[in-house]
């Protein structure tokens, strides 16, 4: 029996070695998906912390960012299933710099933001280790109820 055994479990470690690292990594959201649910409209949301945001992703790659105490405006882009946001410096923004992230449509109008790098190029960083850690932020579509729970779902 003890030989079996083993053997069934060098057999289950090769299987799990075999198997495509993708087949580990979250959903993420394709670009053509966060086009559509994106671009054109005004998302709200939180980050973790609990501080609140609202941010307007226009047609002609522009967009406008708000919270309660400071506002912005810049530039987003995809690169892939990257989408990249960075706001613009100038005498009357405030220093916010952006990111790219990666999104997960987590239910019908609610989406999970996960930092996939600081910069505007890649390489980008968007593995599947760590993803719990790296989750940034939660948005709605504003003018449709929200579908979001208060918790990530990584």
């Amino acid at each position: 029996m003890g030989r079996l055994s083993a053997c069934l479990g060098m057999a289950a470690a090769a299987l799990a070695a075999a198997l495509p690292v993708r087949a580990m990594d979250p959903h993420w959201m394709t670009e053509e998906g966060m086009r559509t649910a994106f671009i054109g409209k005004t998302l709200d949301g939180h980050y973790g912390n609990g501080i609140t945001w609202t941010e307007t992703y226009g047609a002609d790659g522009q967009l406008d960012y708000r919270e309660a105490t400071r506002r912005a405006v810049g530039r987003w882009y995809f690169r892939g299933h990257v989408f990249c946001t960075f706001y613009d410096t100038g005498q009357n923004q405030v220093s916010l710099n952006g990111g790219c992230w990666t999104a997960i449509k987590t239910s019908a109008n609610c989406y999970e933001f996960y930092l996939a790098g600081m910069n505007r190029e890649p390489p980008y960083e968007d593995g599947p280790l760590g993803m719990d850690q790296r989750w940034n932020a939660q948005g709605w579509r504003q003018g449709e109820p929200s579908t979001c729970d208060e918790r990530p779902a990584v």
